[in-house]
């Protein structure tokens, strides 16, 4: 099962969620009007990419998802509320933010890096839309994981956070995961002769998130119903040492940044990994934001 937090129960308790199981939800994490907004401003893009969806051929597609891709430049309100969100921040800056001790001759100096928004993306299924194949989404950083019996803080580099737009449950295609799968080593996975052994659904109420590391194995259920959609906004954040699955520079521009929240510009990378990586002409770069 999938464990269901409620936002008042504070950080370690997410924390604890996330190490023990590899995802969590958080309940009451939006409020309908906010989840109304948020559709209305990534509609236009949705209606416009679902077309030429049946023909993608981009495995995480599967055939029938509509996108809306560049996210958070998109959206304001999943910019600054849903992905700006102190909990998953706060989450963020626990699983993914390095602060690492050299020394400098005999001195030791403790540098900071912060995490940085790797994607942002609104998936909404359609009818016939097929299931995807179990997966872990640090794939994409080709990550190595070797098995374990507990959780040792620093393992993963990813860490998403999904924020439906209705309910989610089997037949529109909830998220399957399996919980405690992010322990696992890099063995071929075993999903008993029918793929479904440790399998659960993450079934959400509209308002609800659901967190989880990227060394989690899970999949986009199948579409079963006649009608309708699942419209879901995905983030994921990476640490600040690795690339990013999104390339912020060429997908957002910079007039643009300039109107984005401290935070948000410092996620897309607007702002130097200490000591020396992301610079411009030796500089932090967001000076070129004034």
């Amino acid at each position: 099962m999938v464990q269901h937090i409620a936002r008042e129960a504070g950080l370690q308790a997410f924390i604890d969620a996330l190490e023990k199981d590899g995802c969590v939800v958080i309940r009451d994490f939006t409020d309908s009007e906010s989840l109304d907004q948020s559709v209305r401003e990534v509609q236009p893009y949705l209606d416009e990419s679902a077309a030429a969806s049946a023909k993608s051929t981009t495995g995480a597609l599967n055939g029938g998802t509509a996108t809306c891709t560049r996210l958070v430049g998109r959206s304001k309100t999943v910019r600054e509320k849903f992905f700006s969100d102190k909990l998953y921040q706060d989450l963020g800056d626990y699983f993914l933010g390095l602060d690492t001790t050299i020394y400098m001759g005999g001195e030791p100096v403790v540098y900071r890096s912060d995490p940085l928004l790797s994607i942002s993306i609104t998936m909404s299924s359609q009818p016939g839309c097929k299931p995807q194949l179990l997966h872990r989404d640090d794939k994409n950083h080709h990550a190595r994981h070797a098995a374990a019996a507990s959780y040792s803080r620093g393992r993963d580099m990813l860490l998403g956070l999904f924020v439906p737009t209705c309910d989610t449950f089997r037949a529109n295609g909830a998220t399957r995961i399996v919980p405690g799968s992010h322990l696992w080593g890099d063995d071929r996975p075993d999903f008993g002769p029918d793929g479904t052994a440790g399998v659960v659904d993450a079934e959400l109420k509209r308002g609800e998130a659901f967190v989880m590391l990227g060394s989690l194995y899970h999949g986009a259920g199948e579409y079963s119903m006649p009608t309708g959609c699942r419209t879901v906004h995905i983030m994921f954040m990476c640490d600040g040492v690795h690339r990013q699955e999104e390339i912020p520079f060429l997908s957002y521009p910079v007039d643009h940044v300039r109107t984005y929240s401290k935070l948000v510009q410092d996620r897309l990378g607007w702002k130097q990994s200490e000591p020396n990586l992301g610079w411009v002409d030796l500089k932090s770069p967001e000076f070129l934001l004034a």
